[in-house]
């Protein structure tokens, strides 16, 4: 099967192009193209337009109407569900340079740690009785991390699991071979999670050309298909404030398209993560996304592919989330403070500005549960072989 790397080139023309030339829509417009998205999916002419909502300022009406269509749509009136990953923290040992990561090579001051199997077992003990059953593994690029020893991990995950109904262990580390992940379907992983950070050449090779591992952008770009062609579930997504929000958003829209047309089905949940501050300090990029950029964005990868989720993290405050979820979603309140050992303050007493990979809101069960049930939303810990259903078409508004 042919990889997005080789549409790629002609894929990045086609959204450059429409981009050189959409403009925000009026209000009879954005009613033609809610009207139009009930039917065949909107191409991506069409989602540029919203995309432009997010960034247009005086579009403050068009922006009101495309939340309460999406809201309609896609929040029933009860029974809403929300899908929770618990990410554990591996390793913060990394060889890869990219700014904006605690756990970068270049960070000296940064407190690394590694789990041991017993360490590993500790963090696993610890989400699951806060009754996870979906667990994501988290890597920075550690060399000592080779194929065998993920497979170790993962399967110590997997047995932890005990098979039990809607469990599944997921992986995000750097990108692997096709006969690593063989290995790691073999041992019982489910899925992979990558983020393609930007799939924007220039943005990409001006952030991670000092990398080591993650500079290889077709190579990384490739790896999600290569998890699939082993048999995993993959979530794709991308970092936005690291280029043009519009054009990464129309370019994982159009990877995540290339995947059904190629594998039958699509990326499981589309990430959404910001950039947020590190070690305490903040980060201003020239592509900087504000908010209502960013729940613009929210809004078209769910208009754009129906039945992927969006997964809503601890990078975004409680409120935010809370206005933007939508049934099906994926949503994390907790992360084990993004360091390894976290759910066990493992590190000592070491600030979670040192040593956790970014800024986090992290939450208590209790508040989180209780502010969405008063919202008709219910938390499914154990959710694998369950897609976001279908929503029935709507009507024009």
């Amino acid at each position: 099967m042919p990889a997005f790397s080789s549409v790629f080139d002609e894929k990045s023309d086609e959204v450059r192009e429409i981009l050189a030339r959409v403009r925000c829509p009026s209000v009879q417009r954005l009613q033609e193209l809610l009207a139009a998205s009930g039917g065949a999916p909107l191409g991506l002419l069409e989602l540029a337009e919203l995309l432009e909502i997010g960034r247009t300022r005086e579009a403050v009406e068009q922006f009101e109407t495309l939340r309460s269509f999406v809201l309609e749509r896609w929040r029933k009136p009860a029974g809403n569900r929300v899908r929770y990953v618990a990410p554990i923290y591996v390793s913060s040992f990394c060889i890869d340079t990219c700014a904006y990561c605690n756990f970068s090579a270049s960070r000296k001051a940064a407190v690394r740690r590694r789990l041991t199997p017993g360490d590993l077992g500790a963090e696993i003990e610890a989400v699951l009785e806060r009754d996870a059953r979906v667990v994501e593994l988290v890597y920075a690029t550690d060399p000592e991390f080779t194929t065998d020893r993920h497979v170790r991990y993962v399967g110590q995950l997997v047995e932890a699991l005990r098979n039990e109904p809607g469990s599944g262990a997921l992986l995000c580390t750097g990108h692997l071979s096709r006969e690593a992940y063989a290995a790691l379907r073999e041992a019982g992983l489910f899925g992979i999670v990558q983020w393609d950070e930007t799939l924007d050449p220039r943005a990409y090779d001006r952030w991670h050309a000092a990398s080591p591992h993650k500079r290889a952008f077709r190579e990384r770009m490739d790896n999600h298909e290569r998890a699939m062609a082993a048999g995993l579930e993959v979530a794709t997504g991308a970092l936005f404030g690291l280029a043009d929000f519009r054009y990464d958003a129309l370019m994982q829209i159009a990877k995540a398209r290339h995947f059904v047309s190629e594998y039958g089905r699509g990326p499981f949940v589309f990430g959404a993560p910001r950039l947020k501050p590190i070690a305490g300090h903040e980060l201003h990029p020239e592509t900087e996304v504000p908010d209502r950029a960013y729940e613009t964005i929210l809004m078209v990868y769910r208009m754009a592919a129906p039945e992927t989720g969006r997964w809503l993290q601890t990078r975004e405050t409680f409120a935010l989330n809370l206005r933007n979820l939508l049934d099906g979603d994926v949503y994390t309140y907790r992360c084990g403070e993004v360091r390894p050992g976290g759910y066990h303050r493992g590190n000592g007493d070491a600030p979670v500005a040192r040593d956790g990979q970014f800024g986090v809101n992290e939450l208590e069960r209790e508040f989180v549960e209780r502010e969405l049930a008063a919202q008709n939303f219910r938390i499914d810990y154990a959710w694998t072989g369950n897609r976001v259903q279908p929503a029935a078409r709507a009507s024009s508004t």
